[in-house]
Order: structure tokens, then sequence, then C-alpha cells
């Protein structure tokens, strides 16, 4: 069968059939199939797809809190080793429970050591405070101002913090020296808060 041919019965089958035939055909040939494409592959890759793009989003949603959670964790870890090297630096300054006595009486020492007379030397109550105690302690020495001078400089160039609270000096008349009356502090590393310290 030629393609003339073919044409030639399409137009006596539109000028011979009916209403009916041509609606009928319509269906079998538009309607059926594009409802089969509809029923059986577009709406379930539809649905597919909304189903994969939902999925997309939460897992957007759990990379984006794992990301700032990461970050957040880094953070923490940097704040955390700062921590760290700053209270091990704290300890190297700050004597312990067993240092205190030694280092009041290297201070004892470095008075002698320069040629100064200790007159008084009383060491007071501990202050507490979260992870340190203050010590204060008053010494009273006699000698020349170069000699005090001296003293003052080794003192601050101890391992261990000392600190120079108060200072009153009285020169003395028949003597080319003075006396001083000197309120140190140093500080005790305890590592614990007062109130952990106080329920004790």
């Amino acid at each position: 069968m030629t393609l003339q041919n073919l044409k030639d019965k399409i137009k006596d089958w539109e000028i011979t059939s009916s209403r009916r035939e041509k609606i009928l055909l319509f269906i079998v040939t538009v309607i059926i199939p594009a409802f089969l494409f509809y029923r059986f592959y577009y709406a379930p890759s539809q649905e597919k797809i909304k189903g994969l793009q939902e999925e997309i989003k939460k897992l957007e949603l759990e990379i984006a809190k794992m990301e700032i959670f990461a970050k957040k964790e880094k953070e923490l870890e940097e704040q955390l080793k700062q921590r760290k090297f700053f209270l091990e630096e704290i300890k190297q300054i700050l004597p312990t429970e067993q240092e205190v006595p030694k280092l009041l009486k290297d201070v004892s020492m470095l008075a002698k050591k320069n040629g100064l007379e200790i007159l008084n030397f009383t060491p007071r109550g501990e202050e507490k405070r979260d992870y340190y105690n203050i010590i204060p302690f008053d010494v009273q020495i006699k000698g020349t101002f170069v000699d005090t001078l001296k003293f003052f400089n080794e003192v601050e160039r101890l391992a261990r913090l000392v600190k120079l609270n108060s200072l009153e000096i009285t020169p003395l008349e028949k003597e080319e020296k003075l006396t001083a009356k000197i309120n140190f502090i140093t500080y005790k590393y305890t590592g614990e808060p007062i109130e952990k310290k106080d329920k004790k």
C-alpha cells in the first residue's frame, strides 16, 4: 500500500465515519495512552522526584547543622587548648601549697643576701579566690637604700610570683640607712573554685 492510498483511505474514513466512531478513535489513540503515561510513568516519576527533593533538603539541613557543630567544636577545642596553655603558665608562676613555705624562706634569704637586717617577718591569713588563694606577708627590713633596691629587684625576678603591695620607708637620722615596712603578696594555686572548697 502506497502512502497516497493510505491518505485516500483516511480521507474516505473521515467522510463516511460517524461522530461517535471519531470520538472512540480519539479516546483509543490519544486519551487512553495519555492516561496510561500519566498513571504509570509521569505520576510515579513526580512522586519519586518530590521524595528525592525532600531528602535533599533534609540532607542539606543535616549538613548545615553538622558544619555549625563542627565549627563550634573546632572553636571549643581551640578555646580549651588556649585555656590549658594559660593554666600551665599560671601553674609555673603561682606557687603550690608545698612551695609557699620555701618561697617565703627565699624572700627572707634574699634580704639577708643583700645585707639587709630583717626586723620582722609576718605571714598573714590567706584570702580565698576561685582556683587560687592570696597570701599576704609583712616584712620589715633595715639597710641602705641601694641594698633595699637590689632586694626588690631580686624578689621581682623570683620564678614564682611575689608582688610588692605596699611600702613605707623611714630614713634613720643617725645612720645612712632606712627601715622599710613592706607588704608582699604571693598567690597559691589550688585549682578549685571557692564553692567546691567550702563544701569540704
